[in-house]
C-alpha cells in the first residue's frame, strides 16, 4: 500500500506498477543520471517517490524488463538507458504499448502473495482434516521431489523445483475437492511464469532460498500428516510470509 502523501495518485490496481514505474523514470530523469552510474538505494528511491519498498521492487523489476536499468543483487541498480528528457516521449514505456497489460506483465508479486496468503492458510487447515491417504502419499512424493532437485539445481535449473511446489500445493487444494479454488490457486501459482514474477525469481531464487522453502514443506507436511489443522494452518502462513520477505530481499 502506498504510503499517504504520495506523489503517485489513484493508481490502477490491475496496472498500478506500471504507473509507479513511469513515476521512478520521471524520478531517475529528474536526477540526470548517467547511464552506468549505480543509482541510489531502494530505501532512498522509496522516500523520494513516497511509496512502499516493495511497490517500488515491482517498478525497479519493469524497468529492467525494458532494458532500461540493471538490477544487481547485493551491489545495487544501475542506469542502463537514461530516459528521454521530455514527457510523452518514454519509447521504453510500457503505459500504452498494446500487449504490455498486466494480463502479460502479471499480476502484482504483492497481491499474489496476499492473496495465497488469504486462501492457503485455510486450505491447509482443511487438508490437515480431510486429506485422503493417497492425496498425503502424493504429498509427500512432492516434497520428496522437491528436496532431491535442490541437490541436482546446478544440472537441472528450478524447473523441477518449481514443478514440485506447484504439486504440493495444488495438492492441499485438492482435498477441497472444489475445482474453482484449485483452479484459482493453479493459476496464482503460475504467475511466477509471467514476466514481473519470473524477473523477481531469477533474481531471488538461490540455492539456500530453496532449501528454506523445503524446510517450511516439510513443517507443513509434518502438520497435515499429524491431521493438526491449527499447527497446518500456522506453518503455512510462516512458510508465505517468509516466500515473500526473501522475494522482497533487498538488492542493495
Amino acid at each position: 500500500m502506498e504510503k499517504s502523501g504520495s506523489s503517485i495518485h489513484t493508481l490502477d490496481r490491475t496496472r498500478g506498477y506500471i504507473h509507479v514505474a513511469d513515476a521512478l523514470r520521471r524520478e531517475i530523469r529528474d536526477m540526470q543520471v548517467s547511464e552506468g552510474t549505480r543509482l541510489p538505494s531502494e530505501r532512498e528511491l522509496a522516500q523520494r517517490l513516497r511509496i512502499s519498498r516493495p511497490s517500488l521492487r515491482e517498478a525497479l523489476i519493469v524497468l529492467e524488463l525494458q532494458g532500461e536499468i540493471e538490477i544487481r543483487v547485493g551491489s545495487g541498480i544501475y542506469l542502463k538507458q537514461a530516459p528521454p528528457l521530455h514527457e510523452g516521449t518514454e519509447s521504453a514505456s510500457i503505459r500504452d504499448e498494446p500487449g504490455h497489460d498486466d494480463a502479460l506483465m502479471g499480476y502484482s508479486p504483492q497481491d499474489v502473495s496476499q492473496t495465497r496468503y488469504f486462501l492457503e492458510g485455510g486450505v491447509a487447515a482443511h487438508a490437515a482434516r480431510f486429506i485422503s491417504r493417497d492425496q498425503l502419499k502424493t504429498l509427500g512424493a512432492s516434497l520428496e521431489a522437491m528436496r532431491q532437485a535442490v541437490g541436482r539445481r546446478n544440472d537441472t535449473g528450478d524447473q523441477p523445483l518449481a514443478d514440485a511446489d506447484r504439486l504440493f500445493h495444488v495438492t492441499l487444494a485438492s482435498t477441497t475437492s472444489n475445482r474453482l479454488l484449485t483452479q484459482t490457486l493453479e493459476n496464482l501459482f503460475d504467475q511466477r511464469y509471467t514476466p514481473i514474477g519470473g524477473s523477481m525469481h531469477r533474481l531471488f531464487d538461490t540455492e539456500s532460498v530453496w532449501q528454506d522453502a523445503v524446510g517450511e514443506h516439510q513443517e507443513i507436511y509434518e502438520a497435515v500428516a499429524d491431521r493438526d489443522p491449527l499447527q497446518a494452518q500456522a506453518a503455512m502462513y510462516r512458510h508465505l510470509t517468509r516466500a515473500h520477505a526473501r522475494l522482497m530481499a533487498v538488492i542493495g
